[in-house]
């Protein structure tokens, strides 16, 4: 390809990513208080609406914030791949920013399970009713506090193996209201044993090497209660250009592997969980979810 090619594709790949800037600067404005010279925050606007014109407007306060994680999180580590492109594949942050973003996002998890919910009836009783939840991956903890928040019913547990995140969680439980309800353990899932005492488990599968999880995943379907139900997470690439492989070159270098829903859906049925089934309420979040038999 010539210099001429190759300038002209980066230069088209550049509209996407300062429309994706542009978008999250307009986000701040709207969700932090922040203000701007008026007409650099017109023209953020007419970004936003020209990339979606409903799709801010429409999005409550805490979804934007949400969204604003995302592409934090996402800017934050592409300019680590840039930066650091020979580094060997790990979950290597300790970027609060990156952290406390990835944490925040993950909060749509939760979200997800509610949507889940809505067709399994099973799994709506089980939300109901008192029990305990195991987030494995908890990182700084959002996820966590989110499910008890969701759930008043629930006490919830979070492992995670790294200190930086688990500093960091302990913090926000701090300021949540809720320790009473939630803990955090530095703990890697390759450890994890408790039977029967969990009857939600959140799986962050993308953040753990597969050879971890498919190990792990019979200590797993004994952590359920009966009628428990295992929730493994992916991720759903949006259906656009260069997603898939983009989507797999973050979950690789940062240390897992990219599930599909067929491989997981087998894994988890595998184990004896049946009513296996992938959902997606909406891109970024795929699931496979499994009921332990009663």
């Amino acid at each position: 390809m010539s210099v001429e090619k190759l300038l002209a594709a980066s230069q088209r790949l550049n509209v996407s990513v300062e429309a994706l800037a542009a978008l999250g600067a307009d986000l701040r404005l709207r969700t932090e208080g922040l203000s701007a010279d008026p007409a650099v925050s017109a023209l953020l606007a007419e970004v936003a609406q020209g990339i979606d014109p409903a799709a801010v407007e429409d999005t409550p306060p805490e979804g934007q914030i949400a969204v604003l994680g995302f592409i934090r999180a996402f800017f934050r580590q592409a300019l680590d791949l840039l930066d650091n492109p020979s580094r060997p594949p790990g979950w290597v942050y300790d970027d609060p920013v990156i952290l406390q973003v990835q944490g925040q996002a993950s909060r749509l998890v939760v979200r997800g399970i509610e949507a889940l919910a809505v067709r399994r009836p099973s799994l709506r009783r089980t939300l109901d009713a008192p029990g305990r939840f195991l987030d494995i991956g908890s990182g700084v903890g959002w996820l966590a506090i989110e499910a008890a928040r969701s759930w008043p019913g629930y006490r919830v547990v979070g492992i995670d193996p790294w200190p930086p995140a688990l500093a960091i969680a302990e913090c926000n439980l701090a300021q949540s209201g809720l320790a009473d309800r939630v803990i955090f353990r530095r703990q890697s899932l390759e450890t994890f044993d408790e039977p029967g005492g969990y009857s939600v488990i959140w799986l962050a599968a993308p953040f753990i090497p597969k050879a971890i999880v498919e190990a792990s995943m019979p200590r797993l379907r004994q952590a359920l209660v009966p009628g428990g139900t295992l929730v493994f997470g992916l991720f759903n690439a949006p259906p656009v250009p260069l997603a898939e492989p983009l989507m797999r070159l973050r979950i690789v270098r940062n240390g897992g592997y990219p599930w599909t829903a067929d491989e997981a859906s087998a894994l988890v049925r595998g184990v004896g969980l049946v009513d296996v089934e992938p959902f997606s309420p909406g891109a970024p979040i795929l699931v496979v979810a499994g009921t332990n038999p009663a």
